[in-house]
């Protein structure tokens, strides 16, 4: 699992022209750089964003990727490893901090874990509406969502002026968030448009009066999928229930995340989901089932 180092940042999260290896390599040739300084890890999910071109880049001569706030979008990109020569070399080709400026943020992994890493935003003073790119650039980038198997349709909405995110209506729910749960009826003034039973892989623990979800283990949870009219709405109400940090951050009791789910059809869904660093719960006792609406029931009656 990673380790998030906030004072000597090693990862960036590119999610432009960086994830294209060619432009990467042609633009080290010409300003001096080594291009091994940075190198792909994996993909990676700013949460709470979309994509906009919407700053003029001189150097491209139209339009350069941005990204903007949207509660419960998300976008997709790579997670580099930066050396210090990186830094100065990403610095550099971003024009930071003049036109871009470093951000730190929590980039969710494939399996739901955090990794803090920098992700390079435009200064507002340089903010416009949208500015069309032009072919070169939307190419490179198009190169670089190929090769990392990234889903090219936000970067495309976001070329013609459109909303460039993945929505995502669906909070997988295991606990008091549940039918039937404490904060169901406060979850619901959001709007429920669906609920569907699912699982989750993780452990689940016994808190007393509600359970927390960590990962990285095999046991099925069983849950709910909670679907959203509008999740926006939604999500301020959920992060507050569970005193989790927004965008995904760690400093709550919860953090939200992004996990795989399975549904009772057994198609595999994204949803978003609270679970809880490990560390928080050495003295709790694990929930063997999986299952906290039943493992609650026999409390009560016993």
């Amino acid at each position: 699992m990673y380790k998030l180092r906030p004072m000597t940042p090693r990862y960036s999260f590119a999610y432009g022209s960086n994830t294209d290896a060619l432009d990467w390599r042609d633009w080290c040739a010409r300003h001096g750089h080594d291009p091994a300084a940075i190198r792909p890890i994996g993909p990676g999910i700013l949460p709470d964003t979309r994509l906009a071109f919407d700053f003029f880049s001189r150097s491209r001569g139209g339009g350069a990727l941005n990204f903007e706030s949207r509660l419960g979008g998300f976008i997709e990109g790579v997670v580099l490893k930066v050396s210090a020569a990186g830094w100065q070399a990403l610095d550099q080709k971003e024009g930071a901090p003049h036109a871009y400026q470093r951000r730190t943020r929590h980039i969710i992994l494939p399996d739901g874990a955090a990794l803090e890493a920098i992700a390079y935003q435009v200064i507002p003073e340089r903010q416009q509406g949208f500015v069309a790119p032009p072919a070169t650039y939307l190419n490179a980038v198009r190169r670089g969502f190929a090769a990392h198997g990234l889903h090219p349709h936000p970067l495309e909405a976001a070329a013609h002026g459109e909303e460039g995110c993945h929505h995502l209506p669906d909070v997988f729910v295991y606990g008091t968030l549940m039918q039937g749960g404490f904060w169901h009826a406060e979850a619901a003034k959001a709007g429920i448009a669906a609920i569907t039973s699912a699982q989750a892989a993780g452990t689940l623990f016994d808190l007393g009066d509600y359970p927390a979800l960590t990962l990285g283990a095999a046991t099925p949870i069983q849950g709910e999928i909670l679907t959203f009219q509008d999740i926006a709405s939604a999500l301020p109400i959920l992060d507050e229930i569970e005193d989790a940090a927004p965008n995904g951050g760690n400093s709550g009791m919860y953090r939200r995340t992004i996990v795989t789910v399975t549904d009772q059809a057994g198609q595999h869904r994204r949803a978003w989901a609270y679970v809880m660093a490990p560390e928080k719960l050495k003295s709790a006792p694990i929930i063997a089932s999986g299952d906290w609406r039943a493992h609650d029931a026999k409390k009560r009656a016993g």
